[in-house]
């Protein structure tokens, strides 16, 4: 049976204000020395009952400047491969791991993931996705420790379903690439679009959410 449309489901106030709440917090997190640098955390945006979790490595330059998640080429970049899929922004739930740029696009360090995991894993737990979508090696590794599930590095794993058990049921975990990989080899675009044309097959066929 298909994914129920957001607006069939039942929107919980209490679950919206909780998730707000959790937003504010990363908003106002100084708990690395990321918060030093940022001119703005970026925890994420998209509809608190969402089926559909994606999560990137950390905000690029455009983020830090808006606050928002994929709003630079990469973002316009996802939004693209999203409409493979059948989706659009508005009813996807999208995040990082790090919720704040590390200075000059460098890779995230260790400590600094495993501070920023914890409001990851709360995202997670609060909108109970359906299906989660890690884009890149660094959203791979942390959903794989966030969920307890084995997943394979990402040159493997990509537009490849794991199942995982979760309180609330079952998610299916879809890697893929990040989308800037194609801003750097515009070879990446085949691979990706795959990866996204196998995400609409998962929706198509996949899990029915409780309401």
């Amino acid at each position: 049976m298909g994914v129920l449309p957001i607006s069939a489901r039942t929107i919980s106030p209490m679950k919206r204000k909780v998730l707000k709440d959790l937003e504010d917090e990363i908003i106002s997190c100084a708990r690395c020395r990321l918060a030093a640098s940022r001119q703005h955390a970026v925890p994420g945006e998209g509809p608190e009952m969402a089926t559909v979790l994606l999560i990137g490595e950390a905000p690029g330059r455009e983020e830090d400047r808006a606050g928002r998640p994929f709003v630079g080429r990469a973002g316009a970049i996802l939004t693209s491969l999203l409409s493979i899929a059948g989706l659009g922004r508005d009813g996807v739930y999208i995040t990082s791991v790090i919720k704040c740029r590390p200075p000059d696009n460098r890779m995230p360090k260790r400590d600094e993931i495993t501070t920023c995991c914890p409001y990851l894993e709360r995202q997670i737990a609060l909108i109970k996705p359906q299906v989660i979508v890690p884009m890149g090696g660094v959203a791979t590794i942390a959903v794989s420790l966030v969920l307890g599930v084995d997943i394979k590095p990402i040159g493997n794993a990509h537009g490849k379903a794991v199942t995982a058990t979760v309180p609330w049921g079952e998610v299916i975990v879809l890697p893929t690439y990040h989308p800037a990989a194609m801003t750097h080899n515009p070879r990446m675009r085949e691979p990706l679009e795959r990866d996204f044309a196998a995400l609409k097959v998962v929706l198509g066929n996949h899990l029915k959410r409780d309401i």
